[in-house]
């Protein structure tokens, strides 16, 4: 059997892994026009910002690969022709296949904006955009990154290390509208000033400014669509040496177009609850188009969700009967120093209309902020019947429950400090009330780095 993987990241290396604990004869490649190693995407800020060498950031020793018996082959994908079970690449040659599973992840969405493409455009998803910021982020020269989500925190934090001056562009009225309400956003927002970050919300790019040799020259903001956010007095036009362009990404399927699988409107492969997307073809990650707990389907773009599709993947492959369910929700992240936490189900804005998710007449939440510090906890409750738009955002995973009480506890937001996801976690699914909640709140902060009751040893690949 020729299990053939597309994609060396945390969801094809996962896969990998598992196919070689069920199965020590099979044939196992990995492709990757990227890099021969599986290294950690989320810990490329600290390549770029000196902290860390890239080989640090690979989670397995290199010998790894030839221990497991895994094939490598350096080379990007033309074009996959499933009905002859073959894969050809740019360079020409072609590789037959038995089962295969797409884990190609996503790219950077494409700027835009009227003059973007040019020298001074970056990115910052792949090796090569950091390879190509690397060259040019120099201290004194002037950044403009645009963005309103983690990519585009990271760059800014790393392009005021070395020294240069940054504008942070935010259509949205308040940052990360998918994941913090406005006082927590405007908290960030104040942090990120705090750290010399010229941070401009509610307007939009309009147009990039180039000289007449083609260098980049500025951008002139407007007032971003569908907002009434007025345009700070003296903002229309912003000078920069160098553009980051940090709005999203999009699945990396452009390959696909001539392979009769079916895509999704925004690029993602549809697959069914075992992740398959044709006969002897899986898609897992980024890439794939999953079921959302209120039926609708979109792709889940989180490391922790890639990893766990790679296991459920290479456990279909395998023929176990498996299928994909997301558990409840959990995710972390850091604002520069500021660390944030989410867990469960938490009221956010959609999108970029910045409407607002109606959480129901049964939902409240408990708010506070330690005053004059950039910390606070928001625990979202439910009573009656589990909120409609709780089931819709999948906060909860599993059929629906019995009646809440009015105080239980469904989410959480945190910033500042670090806290414990399971922790978190278990308060939801046991159904704890926010008194309970609140009383043993410090139970569930900690800093892993210094409290030895959280120190954990690292789990061993199989050899």
């Amino acid at each position: 059997m020729h299990h053939v993987i597309v994609g060396n990241g945390v969801c094809g290396m996962e896969a990998a892994l598992a196919l070689r604990r069920k199965d020590g004869e099979a044939r196992i490649t990995l492709v990757s026009d990227e890099h021969d190693h599986f290294y950690s995407r989320t810990a490329l800020m600290y390549v770029f910002a000196g902290q860390m060498r890239l080989q640090d950031t690979e989670p397995y020793d290199r010998g790894l690969y030839e221990r497991l018996r895994f094939e490598r082959v350096r080379e990007r994908v033309a074009e996959l022709a499933a009905q002859g079970k073959s894969l050809r690449f740019e360079g020409g040659r072609t590789i037959g296949y038995d089962r295969l599973l797409l884990a190609v992840g996503s790219r950077a969405r494409p700027a835009p904006w009227p003059g973007a493409a040019g020298p001074g455009l970056h990115y910052f998803v792949t090796l090569r955009d950091l390879e190509g910021l690397d060259h040019e982020a120099k201290a004194g020269r002037r950044a403009v990154v645009v963005g309103g989500g983690l990519i585009g925190v990271e760059v800014a934090e790393i392009l005021l290390a070395r020294g240069l001056e940054v504008t942070f562009v935010v259509r949205e009225n308040w940052y990360f509208p998918l994941a913090l309400d406005e006082r927590e956003a405007l908290m960030v927002a104040e942090h990120l000033r705090a750290h010399g970050v010229d941070v401009r919300l509610g307007v939009n790019v309009e147009e990039v400014r180039r000289g007449p040799d083609g260098a980049l020259a500025g951008v002139r903001l407007g007032d971003a669509p569908r907002t009434q956010a007025a345009l700070a007095a003296g903002a229309a036009e912003v000078p920069c040496d160098l553009l980051v362009c940090a709005i999203g990404v999009v699945p990396n399927t452009g390959f696909l177009a001539t392979s009769g699988l079916r895509l999704a409107k925004g690029g993602a492969i549809e697959v069914d609850d075992a992740l398959r997307a044709a006969p002897d073809v899986w898609a897992a990650g980024d890439c794939a188009n999953v079921t959302w707990a209120d039926g609708s389907r979109r792709p889940e773009q989180l490391w922790y969700t890639a990893r766990d599709q790679g296991r459920v993947a290479a456990a279909s492959m395998l023929g176990d009967g498996a299928t994909y369910r997301r558990g409840t929700w959990y995710n972390s992240a850091k604002f520069f120093d500021l660390e944030y936490t989410t867990a469960g189900w938490v009221p956010v804005r959609l999108d970029w209309d910045n409407t607002p998710l109606d959480p129901g007449p049964d939902v409240s939440d408990w708010f506070q902020r330690s005053p004059g510090r950039f910390d606070s906890q928001r625990i979202i409750c439910s009573g009656g019947m589990n909120p409609p738009s709780l089931i819709k955002q999948g906060g909860l995973s599993g059929p629906p429950r019995p009646p809440l009480a009015a105080d239980r506890v469904i989410g959480f937001n945190m910033l500042g400090g670090r806290w414990n996801h399971e922790v978190l976690l278990d308060w939801i699914d046991s159904r704890r009330s926010l008194g309970f909640v609140l009383d043993r709140l410090a139970e569930a902060q900690f800093d892993e780095e210094l409290s030895p009751r959280w120190r954990r040893q690292p789990g061993s690949p199989p050899t």
